[in-house]
């Protein structure tokens, strides 16, 4: 059995363990995805920030100036309007300050393109474009150019336009590339523990101009777009991990019973047979005359087999009180009597070993107080603890009784300086079954249920009864009962 549960706990070490790891691999995957999601999301937004600046740019721009673009094949050098993506595209484009200068209109391209070389109010421009994508990418490119050199791009603004969608860049930087770019691109960076992601948005793709935002992405965000699968999976984790304790506790507890049952069975045996061989001794005895004639003999024998038959017969009324403890409330038979002179008669009927010096001194606040409750119950709780007293004691024994009310409650301490109990046995004394390691090494019977028979009718009667001991210097049980 115990090799039986030693593998079933190492089996649910192994279990935890792999619930922990299994659970620890799907939450580190779904916070990958979640984090892919949301630079996703980031990059999105970017883009569309991108547009709002180029709307925004394009509505700043001054007026006074005038955009004229002539498109040439490289191949033909002739004006052409289709657009054809598998040559190689060349165009010129002029910006001019309409403000300084009159008549644009009725100008020619030669006489523009002239003007262009000795006027500072004309700016000429002329770009390669090699195979694009698409003849929109063109268009837009150029538009982007137009924008860009009527309204410069600014990188102040559009960290404004970011915070408006309620995003913060770590950094905004513009760079010049090596070649045209001509779409967004995301960096993604996914670090488990400082994750951060980079978009490069042109701006001016014609002159190879472009933006780099790069972006922090701190785990607030993302943790909140997973906290309902967080959530989920811990709940089920811990609830799966309190259940196979709680299996393995409910195991050994079933073991510890097991125990318990077995020791008790053993104990009621060995303390059994005592009675049983002391009966037999004097029904020997009886047999033999003249042994009966031996007075003394005769009154040992019969001392020690009603002493023998007293604990026997103690031993079962405990185990049948004990039974009570699976019902709601032990049954009282309660009437009204002198707590003195029910102490005193307890003291009285104590057996007392001839060998030892035994002193047992009570007293009382009040000799006349009266309480209600069970007078046989209050018997068993207080000769129960005078035997205890008597029992685990050696030597010159002094037993102190002391009763005194306190408001509508009486008050009895029972002290002894017998061999005590240490600090870390205390809590456990009433228990049943329970013996102290130190009562065990010196070979006292008993089959530890005294005191759990009296907490067992302490708690019947609405009391409390508690325990202060020191090892090797004795005990004082404290007994708090209600007068009525």
């Amino acid at each position: 059995m115990e090799t039986r549960i030693k593998i079933i706990y190492w089996l649910t070490i192994i279990a935890l363990a792999a619930l922990v790891v299994i659970q620890g691999y799907w939450l580190f995957n779904q916070y990958t995805y979640t984090l892919v999601q949301y630079e996703g999301e980031l990059f999105e937004k970017t883009i569309h920030v991108g547009q709002m600046d180029r709307n925004l740019r394009k509505e700043l721009h001054d007026e006074g100036f005038k955009i004229m673009t002539w498109w040439k094949m490289e191949a033909t050098q002739n004006n052409v309007s289709t657009f054809n993506p598998e040559l190689e595209w060349v165009f010129d484009t002029y910006i001019i300050d309409t403000r300084e200068i009159e008549h644009y209109n009725s100008m020619s391209l030669q006489q523009i393109d002239s003007l262009s070389e000795v006027s500072k109010d004309i700016e000429k421009y002329r770009f390669d474009i090699k195979i694009p994508n698409r003849e929109y990418d063109v268009y837009d490119a150029l538009e982007r150019f137009h924008i860009n050199k009527l309204c410069p791009f600014n990188t102040e603004r559009f960290d404004s336009l970011l915070l408006t969608q309620g995003i913060k860049a770590l950094s905004i930087k513009t760079e010049v590339t090596d070649s045209m770019v001509w779409n967004p691109h995301k960096i993604s960076h996914t670090s488990i523990w400082n994750p951060t992601m980079e978009v490069t948005y042109p701006f001016n793709i014609l002159q190879k101009e472009q933006v780099r935002i790069t972006y922090k992405l701190g785990g607030s965000p993302i943790l909140g777009k997973m906290l309902k699968s967080l959530l989920c999976s811990i709940l089920i984790s811990l609830l799966l991990a309190f259940c196979l304790i709680y299996q393995i506790r409910t195991i050994i507890k079933q073991q510890r019973i097991d125990e318990l049952r077995k020791d008790f069975i053993k104990t009621m045996i060995h303390e059994l047979k005592r009675p049983v061989a002391t009966l037999k001794m004097c029904i020997s005895f009886m047999k033999n005359d003249k042994m009966m004639q031996d007075k003394t003999m005769k009154d040992d024998i019969i001392h020690s087999s009603q002493n023998e038959l007293d604990n026997l017969s103690s031993y079962f009324s405990k185990l049948r009180d004990l039974t009570y403890g699976d019902m709601e409330e032990i049954p009282l038979n309660l009437s009204t009597f002198n707590i003195k002179r029910l102490i005193e008669e307890c003291i009285e009927k104590q057996n007392l070993p001839v060998d030892r010096q035994i002193t047992i001194t009570a007293c009382f606040d009040n000799d006349n107080v009266e309480i209600t409750a069970d007078r046989m119950h209050v018997i068993n709780i207080i000769c129960n603890l005078l035997e205890n007293a008597v029992k685990y004691s050696e030597g010159e024994t002094s037993i102190l009784i002391d009763g005194h009310s306190i408001d509508n409650k009486y008050i009895i301490e029972v002290s002894d300086n017998g061999f005590g109990i240490s600090l870390a046995e205390c809590p456990f004394v009433f228990d049943k079954f329970f013996r102290s390691s130190n009562i065990i090494n010196k070979n006292i019977p008993g089959i530890g249920l005294g005191l759990s028979y009296v907490k067992l009718l302490v708690i019947a009667h609405k009391g409390k009864i508690s325990l202060e001991s020191t090892l090797a210097s004795g005990s004082k049980f404290i007994i708090e009962i209600p007068k009525k």
